[in-house]
């Protein structure tokens, strides 16, 4: 008998189960394809090693980072490169500053900037109804239109009118007016932000999960195990329905991390109308990568590279001997390129060799390949992998939490099953934090009580504190 079932082998299941072994909870933990790790994947082409995204471990929970070095050790490595966005054949510093504005676009936009920045100053403290309103109050026009919100609205699929403040956030970490300014007077004194210095592993970011992988015991893991359905009865998921006909029984709670809407589909009846309606206005954006392997030493010196301009479809790139030397072999490079979509959209709609070579040709407009250099590639599609903030969203999230709250022993963490933009110092937060609770909750002198109620408002709590979007 389990006391938790864990819906999803991603980073916030996988970490959530690692605590919970460590804490001596039984766990049974279910995942759909063939392999651990979920959008934080590293794959092989040859030689090389790439993540399936532009991935960083950063900082910012001395604890949690304190667990990734015990499984890596010295294979956890600080990184000091920065990010850049190629912007009208020029690279700008990424958070970009007056001072790099001033080299990258000439005095007469620079000057724009820093007025803008000024004025923005002047109009702080104003409410922004849209993530468009936030930047142009926070950055002024011509530097929010030149390159934050061309990217928002790319990277989202949405005007930027019609996206919620939340996109901000811990995203643009670093860029006020005080630090912005700051560099005009001490141009020697960098931004601290959170593209700037960041923990990554020798083998690429997927040789974190799976090391919390080899920690579990393997028989409480179930691959190629789809869930399709959830039986609930009298307010508790009494059972797991998966493909092929399997079933588990879940006598103790369920974490899911699924994608909030898809969590909503699989209850069906048991949640009411109001929330799947919600869940159906819900989006995620999703993204196809292109891996191209190229005979050249170095491409650039850049972690990532934002692609703003809208002509291109590519929104982000990134190199990955830039984060380790051994990513890569001697002699060559590779350059993994992000291209967001929707479901039925013309991108998604294109061929794998179509893609590819439309990302050539663009890589080739920017100047930052030479196509006669791409020896291979490789093409993968990672599905909702961002959840989108429209204006509204939160009424809808709001809306599928508080019909789930009737469901009394289902919680939801992570990216996709808090419809949240979170890292994964939050999700790894969350689940020692979690597990926690979940032991303190058994009492050892009443064993006939059901064990691990947590109250619904104290898994809220650690959202909210922990795994905020970003």
């Amino acid at each position: 008998m389990t006391s938790l079932t864990i819906l999803g082998g991603g980073p916030a299941g996988l970490a959530l189960a690692y605590y919970a072994h460590q804490a001596g909870v039984s766990f049974a933990l279910v995942e759909a394809s063939s392999e651990l790790g979920g959008m934080c994947r590293t794959f092989r082409c040859g030689d090389h090693l790439y993540d399936s995204g532009a991935h960083r471990f950063h900082d910012r929970d001395p604890e949690i980072t304190r667990d990734v070095f015990a499984l890596l050790g010295d294979d956890l490595r600080r990184v000091d490169s920065p990010s850049a966005v190629r912007d009208r054949g020029r690279f700008v510093d990424f958070p970009p500053t007056p001072l790099n504005a001033v080299f990258a676009y000439g005095p007469r936009d620079a000057g724009r900037i820093v007025v803008d920045l000024a004025r923005s100053f002047a109009r702080r403290g104003a409410e922004a109804a849209s993530f468009e309103d936030l930047a142009i109050g926070r950055f002024g026009e011509t530097l929010a239109r030149r390159i934050l919100l061309s990217y928002t609205a790319k990277l989202w699929g949405l005007p930027t009118d019609q996206l919620s403040p939340d996109v901000a956030t811990r995203r643009l970490q670093g860029m006020t007016l005080r630090s912005l300014m700051q560099e005009l007077v001490f141009p020697k004194r960098k931004i601290r932000h959170i593209d700037g210095s960041f923990l990554y592993p020798r083998k690429g970011y997927g040789q974190i999960f799976e090391a919390l992988a080899r920690e579990l015991p393997q028989e409480s893991i179930l691959l190629d195990c789809p869930v399709v359905g959830l039986d609930c009865e009298r307010g508790h998921v009494r059972r797991v329905r998966c493909s092929g006909g399997r079933t588990i029984e879940t006598p103790g709670r369920v974490v899911s991390t699924l994608p909030l809407t898809h969590l909503v589909k699989l209850l069906g009846d048991a949640v009411p109308e109001e929330a799947r309606a919600a869940a159906d206005r819900l989006r995620f954006r999703h993204v196809r990568l292109i891996f191209l392997r190229v005979r050249t030493p170095s491409l650039s010196s850049y972690a990532s590279i934002y692609v703003p301009d809208p002509a291109f479809c590519v929104s982000r790139l990134y190199e990955p001997k830039n984060r380790s030397a051994e990513m890569s072999p001697a002699g060559e490079t590779s350059l993994v390129a992000e291209v967001p979509c929707f479901p039925g959209d013309a991108v998604a709609g294109l061929s794998d060799d179509a893609l590819a070579a439309k990302v050539v040709g663009e890589l080739a407009a920017l100047e930052l390949l030479e196509p006669a250099h791409i020896v291979e590639w490789r093409h993968h599609r990672i599905p909702n992998a961002y959840p989108v903030y429209s204006i509204d969203y939160g009424k809808d999230v709001g809306a599928i939490q508080s019909a789930l709250a009737s469901v009394l022993n289902l919680d939801t963490i992570g990216r996709a099953g808090r419809f949240v933009y979170s890292h994964l110092h939050d999700q790894m937060r969350f689940g020692k934090d979690y597990v926690r609770k979940l032991r303190a909750a058994l009492d050892p002198f009443d064993r006939a009580r059901p064990p691990f109620q947590v109250p619904r408002a104290a898994v809220d709590a650690f959202v909210a504190a922990d795994a905020g979007p970003s």
